[in-house]
């Protein structure tokens, strides 16, 4: 996060709140102060004239307390820039204030100057980025320049305390005692209000998270369910088309024969994403999982032998490379199948006739890997950040195949993050891609 934004991190609604939290925690000091000049008064402490302008000075705050109510209330409309406009003007005027009652209380022999912190603390709250440090700056400088000032022609040294020795009288141990009760008191209630605060926002987002998981798990439910109930009907739909074209041959005319062809494509086509729509859910159901050893290069040889009809349709060369030893992995046979199909059959379709496509099997520490390579067409590299989201497919796939349905490599995706794996692809337009396939041994066992 930077150290000053340049967008809030906070909505106006939200800084208002603070503004109004801000002006409550004000009558309480106000409350403090004023408590202070009726105990200076009773234990007989401090110039009269000093006693009377902490009067004024609290009075001062009342009236500014007033104002700044009256412009955060309800009636009026703030935009974020105005609220941090305010909220700014407000922590100033409290620290000249304070920087005043510090003077007359003896400026460097004054414990107010422990007050400083509060603002810092608050800055801190309530302003997003690095606005404390700017106030712990503006802090220095207003207490650094009253000590000049004092040692200048410009501003005389007030007494406060006069010529007692702080420690033998009473009345200087009871001033002293307030002011680190009101500290201990006054950093209670900060640290527990942001506590509260973030407690309550806490449980908020815990609720929130919960109702997402449960939405996001009826979605699901309703996806598989729907995806399950309704292949079967699309198939008896795509049988039946494939029936009737059987049955008239070459009876009907070319017209209708393209229409059910075209028909039987569309219903394959629906099957199809209709099984994609099933896998893409595989991994939310803890009970579907099926978790076994196996041997992850006798897998890939498998694969490689189903798909090898296609490959020698296109008269393509696929390159199979693994260690010379047994892969011993622990995973889900399902999703792993369906994680290293998805790739090696995107490779077989993207690349063109009597093009290669290596498939190399690697085990790294304690990580195999897995790397599909094709020389297809690539992937522009702006496209390359969508390519696993769901539906997506890059403009020049389907320039060059129409038919899919965009969820193979979400799929892949979601079955490599069952296995707590990571995915990367690198690709150059024009020069092919590779898919690299991480599973961590360690972390699957």
């Amino acid at each position: 996060m930077a150290l000053f934004p340049d967008t809030p991190a906070f909505s106006s609604a939200s800084m208002l709140r603070r503004d109004q939290w801000l002006i409550r925690l004000r009558w309480f000091a106000i409350l403090g102060l004023f408590s202070g000049v009726v105990l200076l008064k009773i234990i007989d402490l401090g110039p009269p004239s000093s006693i009377l302008w902490m009067g004024i000075s609290g009075a001062i705050l009342i009236l500014l307390n007033l104002v700044y109510m009256a412009i955060t209330s309800r009636k009026m409309q703030l935009g974020m820039s105005k609220l941090v406009t305010l909220l700014n003007v407000q922590m100033v005027m409290d620290l000249l204030v304070l920087t005043v009652l510090i003077y007359i209380t003896g400026a460097e022999e004054s414990p107010l100057s422990f007050f400083y912190v509060f603002h810092i603390i608050l800055a801190s709250i309530i302003f997003p980025g690095g606005f404390s440090y700017l106030y712990s700056l503006l802090v220095i400088v207003l207490y650094s320049g009253l000590l000049v000032l004092e040692r200048s022609i410009y501003l005389d040294h007030i007494y406060f305390f006069h010529e007692i020795h702080l420690a033998d009288d009473i009345r200087i141990v009871v001033a002293i005692w307030f002011i680190v009760v009101i500290t201990m008191i006054a950093s209670a209630y900060l640290a527990q209000s942001v506590t509260e605060r973030h407690r309550r926002v806490r449980e908020k987002l815990k609720v929130v998270n919960q109702k997402l998981q449960e939405i996001n798990e009826s979605k699901t439910t309703f996806f598989r369910y729907a995806s399950h109930e309704m292949k079967t009907p699309v198939a008896t739909v795509q049988s039946t088309l494939m029936v009737i074209e059987d049955v008239l041959g070459e009876k009907v005319d070319d017209q209708v024969k393209n229409m059910l062809q075209r028909a039987i494509g569309r219903t394959a086509e629906m099957i199809e994403m209709l099984k994609d729509l099933t896998d893409l859910t595989y991994g939310n159901f803890q009970e579907r999982q099926k978790f076994e050893s196996l041997d992850l290069k006798k897998m890939l040889a498998d694969l490689i032998r189903d798909v090898q009809p296609n490959i020698n349709r296109k008269k393509q060369t696929l390159n199979y490379q693994a260690p010379n030893m047994c892969c011993d992995y622990f995973g889900d046979v399902i999703a792993l199948n369906k994680i290293f199909i998805n790739l090696i059959s995107n490779a077989i379709r993207y690349t063109p006739e009597k093009g290669e496509i290596k498939v190399i099997l690697r085990k790294a520490g304690t990580d195999y890997t897995v790397v599909v390579t094709d020389n297809g067409p690539g992937i522009p590299k702006a496209e390359q950040v969508n390519i696993f989201k769901e539906f997506y497919r890059t403009p020049s796939a389907k320039k060059q195949i129409s038919d899919g349905t965009g969820l193979g490599l979400a799929i892949v995706m979601r079955m490599v993050e069952l296995h707590d794996g990571n995915i990367q692809v690198r690709s150059q337009e024009g020069q092919g891609s590779q898919f690299t396939v991480v599973l961590p041994i360690e972390e699957s066992l």
